[in-house]
């Protein structure tokens, strides 16, 4: 007869569950107690108290049981490399190597059923509680709720096992790579957070070296997706209105990688050399990968940490930083591998590896890929949501946050970052009397579904600059003039929309008595005229002017100190649910306020506030305009 290839062997199956059963045994007691423990002592303390309400209590809970998994998505990151330390360890000891590989198994029998049984460490236990969670549920529960509560259960179950089928799998998949037992959780961890961190320090090193340059969204998802604790972190986030999962689509594909991890894993064991027991890469193949990027990520990492703890965040002393750490990080990695300190003969790598560092230092540092000076043009920008200061006074027009479309504000938003990236070089200019600072966010969406996004803070404005063409203070003062802008800067347009009016106060106010700012003075009963007057004298050019200097006598000659704020409450309802008993509308209210500073030629709003008698009062308004630096007052 023809013999067959086995993967399974029962009897090492078998001796692997009994001899580390206080892993498995540990990780179904801390299952025990959050499943049917946990359901059970909720029951019998409402049961206690003789409140009717305990089937009521008991059964939401049973509807949420996979709100526990975020939380243990936590806990089977750490227990997945436990299992596979306790099913692999044989493979870091040349002894228990030898022996175990003596033993008459092919090598895929010897890896199937040491993977299934570390996997079994996961799983049965679960399985366990989950049939004790079934029988606590139908046992306290009614017949009619059975349907529910067991379907919730189940997802429960399946978004959990298809969550240690992946960290197992990658677990067993590094696992292969290293014949050291502690290499193995180092390894585990790095790789897990590896696409994160690197473009982490991509995007802080091109930071330092791109003026203005923000990283792009596609760039943080993908970071996400391939970091896996936060992406399974966030699909099995239970939304308990729904009575669904996040993204259980995340968590089916994360089991699906796990799956080709597990044959990717065997392919590597079965070409894994059993002498390579203590080396810390016991894959020849992966050997110059883990020597080359200890080295680029050591010096991307502690050489701009080198350089921000000494405050030396400028190129010319960060890329030195960079080269050295490189040198130091190669060096290292080849320490390691030989596991011996005489290295220094493979210089030439290192040589090599600094090279290749320095040039792509350089790259960054000439820009020759044009990324600082890339500025869109007009005709190509279908859309740009933005951010940007908008200078003095300090109230609700400081920011402009909006998605522009209109052709001609969108011309002025391209000129002020055609102006900055021109005047990036004029930092030093900051430092005059006459100087301010701004800042601006871009966010471009480009015709054919390109982006473009920038990021400038802290940018130098300067006073003799105003009347000057090209300049950043120019720029800006285009849109400080555009009262389309300004207005949705203030949020006129929408602040009142599916709202109401429920409070109007004057903050900033003085009594004449009193040397000190008194308390915000109230004027409810007459906040629709006040709000009517604001839009009036808006509309006139009196009230919400903008300035991009605040430390000059101009602008403090036309604001006054005080404030006028409005408040509103806008009503909104919530469908939480989808069937059954979460079917329910929830109505609540959401306050919002806006201020705007008050100026002398505001006259219908200080007419209104005349109105009101406050001035009789002996309340005041005041700015600095006196032309001998005194207080000029308006009572």
């Amino acid at each position: 007869m023809r013999s067959a290839t086995s993967y399974f062997n029962g009897t090492l199956y078998r001796k692997t569950m009994a001899r580390f059963w206080p892993l498995w045994a540990l990780w179904g007691l801390g299952w025990m107690f959050l499943l049917p423990l946990r359901l059970l002592n909720l029951y019998f303390s409402y049961s206690a108290q003789h409140n009717a309400s305990a089937h009521k209590q008991l059964l939401d809970a049973a509807r949420n049981t996979p709100e526990v998994l975020t939380p243990c998505a936590i806990l089977t990151l750490f227990f997945a490399v436990l299992c596979a330390m306790a099913v692999f360890g044989h493979l870091y000891n040349s002894r228990s190597a030898c022996w175990t590989h003596a033993l008459p198994l092919r090598r895929e029998a010897l890896f199937t059923t040491q993977y299934l049984a570390g996997l079994s460490f996961l799983l049965l236990p679960l399985a366990a509680a989950g049939v004790l969670t079934a029988i606590v549920e139908m046992s306290f529960l009614p017949v009619a709720d059975w349907g529910e509560v067991l379907s919730a259960l189940l997802v429960c179950l399946l978004a959990q096992s298809g969550v240690c089928v992946f960290f197992f799998s990658f677990a067993a998949f590094c696992a292969m790579f290293t014949g050291h037992i502690l290499a193995l959780p180092a390894f585990y961890f790095i790789l897990n957070w590896l696409v994160a961190g690197i473009l982490f320090l991509v995007d802080a090193l091109l930071n330092e070296f791109y003026y203005g340059y923000i990283g792009t969204a596609a760039m943080y998802t993908v970071s996400e997706y391939c970091t896996p604790i936060a992406a399974l972190g966030r699909a099995v986030n239970w939304r308990w209105r729904y009575s669904s999962l996040e993204s259980p689509e995340t968590v089916a594909a994360y089991a699906a990688v796990g799956a080709a991890l597990f044959f990717a894993a065997l392919m590597v064991y079965r070409r894994r050399h059993v002498e390579t027991a203590g080396d810390v890469v016991a894959v020849s193949v992966v050997r110059p990968v883990f020597k080359y990027g200890v080295a680029f990520c050591s010096g991307l990492a502690f050489g701009m940490f080198t350089a921000a703890f000494f405050n030396f965040m400028s190129l010319s002393t960060l890329i030195p930083c960079i080269l050295v750490w490189t040198v130091i990080g190669y060096f290292a990695a080849e320490m390691m591998l030989k596991k011996s300190f005489r290295v220094w003969k493979a210089w030439k790598g290192g040589a090599a590896v600094t090279g290749v560092m320095l040039v792509l230092c350089l790259v960054c540092f000439l820009d020759l890929f044009g990324v600082v000076e890339r500025v869109p043009d007009p005709g190509q920008v279908v859309s740009v949501r933005v951010d940007v200061d908008m200078g003095y006074p300090y109230d609700g027009g400081r920011t402009l946050s909006a998605n522009l479309t209109d052709p001609a504000q969108i011309e002025k938003i391209v000129a002020l970052h055609q102006a900055i990236v021109d005047n990036r070089d004029n930092e030093d200019r900051g430092a005059d009397s006459d100087s301010d600072y701004t800042s601006a966010y871009l966010y471009y969406t480009l015709s054919g579904g390109g982006r473009l996004d920038r990021r400038y803070c802290s940018v130098p404005l300067c006073a003799e600059d105003l009347d000057t063409p090209g300049t950043v203070a120019f720029a800006l003062m285009q849109l400080l003039d555009d009262r389309g802008l300004v207005a949705r800067a203030y949020g006129f347009d929408g602040f009142l929309e599916d709202a109401r009016l429920t409070s109007a106060y004057l903050d900033g106010v003085q009594l004449t008595s009193q040397e000190e700012y008194d308390a915000p003075v109230y004027l409810d009963d007459y906040r629709q005229e006040l709000w009517d007057a604001v839009q009036q004298d808006f509309a006139e050019g009196n009230i919400g002017v903008r300035w991009p200097f605040g430390f000059n006598r101009t602008y403090q000659e036309h604001v006054y100190s005080a404030r006028l704020i409005f408040e509103a409450a806008e009503n909104y309802s919530e469908t939480a649910g989808e069937a059954g008993a979460y079917d329910k509308t929830v109505s609540s209210s959401r306050s919002m306020s806006l201020g705007i500073t008050l100026t002398p030629d505001a006259r219908h709003t200080l007419a209104v506030l005349d109105k009101t008698g406050i001035f009789e009062e002996g309340y005041t308004l005041e700015h600095d305009g006196a032309v001998d630096g005194g207080t000029e007052v308006v009572d």
